[in-house]
């Protein structure tokens, strides 16, 4: 499963914004790092095609040349709800490979297979 587009649909879905800025909060806020940025813009690419976010070049900016804004469409927040729901699924999945897992190691008295 995917999960870097969600994560940046969820930090679109609080305010627009650039590219590089999704980049760093991916970092900040999900633990993503060492991401390539080309990761992060094929993705918003993709993700414009789909028309889960629209994009505006913003020109007037003091702080350096145009940037590319993007902001989450109402497409994209119906996607946002279905992912939602996979990445809930993934969740279970995950806890309980993590419980069975535990068990085992409990069972061998906590030496490795």
């Amino acid at each position: 499963m995917r999960i870097v587009e969600p994560m940046m649909m969820l930090l679109l879905a609080d305010e627009p914004m650039h590219g590089y800025r999704l980049g760093e909060l991916l970092a900040e806020e999900f633990g993503i790092t060492g991401l390539p940025p080309q990761t992060v813009y094929r993705a918003l690419q993709d993700m414009e095609e789909q028309e889960w976010v629209s994009a505006e070049w913003i020109t007037e900016s003091a702080q350096g040349p145009p940037r590319k804004v993007y902001r989450l469409t109402d497409a994209g927040f119906t996607s946002l709800d279905a992912w939602s729901l996979e990445m809930a699924d993934l969740n279970r999945s995950l806890e309980s490979f993590l419980e069975r897992y535990q068990s085992l190691k409990t069972s061998q008295g906590g030496s490795s297979p």
